[in-house]
């Protein structure tokens, strides 16, 4: 538990030293392998904003090393439904991380890997209230991302979108390690379903409530704006987002999230009718790195500039943003949405939408 809170609040050196100790203390139990490699996710994900590739191959020999240690004992062990559900959740982070790096089929792989081992946890212990979450998951997302993903609705077979809220909501009650996991994928699906799951006031009943458990960490604050901006408290989320700003140029928080904090409040600003403030945050976050490819939310910045110049009918500044982003690396799939700017202006009610696109 140490550990996973040291996670929470983006101390990854410590989640680190605690894994090793609860290692050094029991080295053939598998738990925290697990939270190990759950360290470089997050580390991965929002320590770096997916600005460092060198994490993944850790995070995937990590993994496996998981999945070894699992294994050995469970042949030791059999039917031990705490270590079948560490097994299953080996695969369902691994999962996770292919899902963000947009790799679909690996996702889905992991995804019935991770069920078979998950289901036998279930059966063997039915009160394992966080194997519900990797349940909820799998059947959440196994019902909504092929809709997006069309080809994939032909080759999975499963998953219920009802069944899947369902069984995130025990784990977000009854969870134990799982607890804070599960109401964050509450907080994404209330803020980003398109099928009747949307509900923003209470992502922002759980964002303050997880933002109070752990007041240092400035992914769950950016979650907590997110879940303000799509409840339409303009107000209360741009004080907030300044609040972030102040936290990273302090040093409270990380030099990395200076994009993204301008790139927050940018957003906000222009929700809010501040166009030309709002431009000026777009164009700080860009400028954030020097090299705009280390940081997704630098990379971002560069393409909301062209948004917001063609919502102020400056076309050829528009264009110039537009070139510039699809000049860097696509290390985000940035180029789909940049391709029509060029052709005209992306201008409408659906801007300025989402935070990020993904």
């Amino acid at each position: 538990m140490e550990g996973i809170d040291a996670i929470y609040r983006m101390d990854f050196a410590a989640a680190d030293t605690a894994a090793k100790r609860a290692i050094d203390l029991q080295p053939d139990y598998p738990y925290a392998y697990l939270g190990r490699a759950a360290n470089d996710l997050i580390r991965y994900c929002y320590g770096t904003e997916m600005g460092d590739p060198s994490l993944v191959p850790s995070f995937e020999a990590k993994i496996d090393e998981t999945i070894r240690v699992a294994d050995a004992w469970l042949k030791v062990h059999p039917g031990d439904p705490d270590v079948l559900f560490i097994l299953g959740a080996a695969h369902g982070i691994a999962g996770r991380m292919a899902i963000e790096r947009r790799q679909w089929l690996k996702a889905f792989s992991h995804g019935r890997a991770s069920m078979k081992s998950i289901h036998a946890a279930v059966a063997a212990a039915p009160d394992l209230y966080d194997a519900q979450l990797g349940l909820g998951m799998f059947d959440y997302y196994v019902d909504t991302v092929p809709r997006f993903v069309g080809w994939l609705a032909k080759i999975m077979l499963g998953g219920s979108r009802e069944r899947g809220l369902r069984e995130i909501a025990v784990a977000a009650e009854k969870g134990r390690y799982a607890k804070t996991a599960a109401q964050l994928i509450q907080v994404e699906i209330y803020t980003e379903d398109d099928f009747g799951a949307r509900n923003p006031a209470e992502a922002v009943r759980l964002t303050s409530e997880i933002c109070a458990r752990y007041p240092e960490s400035p992914m769950l604050e950016s979650a907590r704006i997110v879940a303000l901006y799509e409840a339409r408290r303009l107000d209360d989320a741009v004080a907030a987002a300044r609040r972030f700003l102040k936290n990273v140029e302090g040093g409270r928080f990380p030099e990395v999230d200076f994009a993204k904090a301008h790139c927050l409040l940018g957003t906000l600003l222009w929700a809010r009718g501040n166009r030309d403030e709002a431009l000026e945050q777009y164009r700080a976050g860009a400028d954030t790195t020097g090299d705009s490819a280390k940081s997704r939310w630098a990379a971002w910045s560069v393409v909301r500039q062209g948004q917001i110049l063609d919502a102020l009918g400056r076309r050829p500044e528009a264009l110039a943003a537009y070139r510039a982003a699809y000049a860097l690396p696509d290390n985000w799939d940035f180029r789909a949405i940049v391709k029509p700017c060029l052709s005209a202006p992306c201008v409408g009610a659906k801007y300025p939408g989402h935070f990020s696109p993904y």
